[in-house]
């Protein structure tokens, strides 16, 4: 089975710099865009520096970078792979002059030689699976919120302060504790059926948009699988993400007709699907960057005019002011 992947990463609208970090194909990404066709085994990961700690987008960075150098197959303990990341981590801001305790989350999809895929995951970014038109979240938030709610001390996370209910209880790099490595094997087998997709995301993502609207952008059938994923991006953007964020794409595909749906976005001719309005608002979204620029081009064209007017009117001030002289 082959395997498109597809991330895009942004520092947002009100961060100063990106603590996202992205592992695709073995490439490094900490901005913007990047596709790839891969087969098995792989890594595929999300990492977030952790907010409120040094240096955490060199402990993103490190992390995808460590992890993109491991030869991954069923053979490899990856737990063990991820607590020597996670020691190098540490080791490195000890290290280093102001990074001292830098930490990011780790969110991966590990799939070996025999197409069987894991989910590990240390903090709060996520994974998300896609099949027959719903999502689901597949990894589990570590967060002192989601603690105090699994061991019964509040009936709802919701209740709790934010920052008390968004902590991080684990995550690659802290000098106090080790990870807590929490790993989900896939059930049903990764891409038996035809729209199965896997999402990972950092949680400037995931706190801005919705199941329903993952759902509405992945069922477009006339959109590229890249333009789902970077007009989710956008539209966690529009609705106020005020964080880093970070979106990757899992697509198995078998053939070539497979491949073009993919990355062409084609519907059959004469189609035309009904979409619902959540359907309609991600076309709006999709189709956003494009009417922004028809926008641009357009004022651009009626400063123009309003220059080239300007200049006619002050050109015919001058004749006339001369004509008078002559009179």
């Amino acid at each position: 089975m082959n395997y498109y992947i597809y991330g895009y990463t942004d520092k947002g609208n009100y961060r100063a710099k990106n603590e996202d970090c992205m592992l695709i194909n073995r490439e490094t990404v900490a901005e913007g865009g990047f596709g790839s066709v891969c087969i098995a085994p792989f890594l595929t990961a999300v990492c977030d520096g952790v907010g409120g700690e040094q240096a955490g987008e060199i402990a993103s960075d490190l992390c995808i970078r460590y992890l993109s150098v491991t030869d991954y197959d069923s053979t490899v303990d990856l737990d063990q792979r991820i607590l020597q990341i996670h020691n190098k981590i540490v080791k490195h801001g000890i290290q280093q002059p102001g990074s001292v305790n830098m930490q990011t989350t780790l969110c991966c999809l590990a799939v070996d030689e025999n197409g069987a895929a894991t989910c590990y995951n240390i903090g709060d970014s996520r994974m998300y699976r896609y099949v027959n038109g719903c999502v689901r979240q597949i990894s589990t938030d570590q967060t002192y919120g989601r603690f105090l709610y699994d061991n019964g001390a509040v009936e709802r996370i919701g209740e709790l302060d934010e920052s008390m209910k968004n902590a991080i209880v684990s995550s690659v790099g802290s000098v106090i504790q080790l990870p807590k490595i929490e790993h989900i094997d896939f059930i049903p087998p990764f891409g038996r059926d035809e729209d199965d997709t896997v999402i990972i995301c950092s949680d400037g993502f995931s706190d801005y948009v919705s199941n329903g609207e993952i759902e509405s952008a992945m069922s477009l059938e006339n959109a590229t699988f890249k333009e789902k994923i970077d007009a989710l991006c956008r539209l966690a953007l529009c609705n106020g993400s005020t964080d880093n964020i970070s979106v990757i794409g899992i697509k198995p595909w078998n053939t070539g007709e497979e491949y073009l749906r993919i990355t062409s976005g084609s519907i059959a001719e004469g189609e035309s699907p009904q979409v619902s309005e959540e359907k309609r608002h991600m076309q709006a979204v999709i189709a956003g960057r494009e009417k922004f620029e028809d926008i641009e081009n357009a004022e651009a064209d009626i400063n123009s005019r309003l220059a080239q007017a300007a200049d006619d009117s002050l050109a015919q001030l001058f004749s006339d002011l001369e004509n008078f002289r002559n009179s």
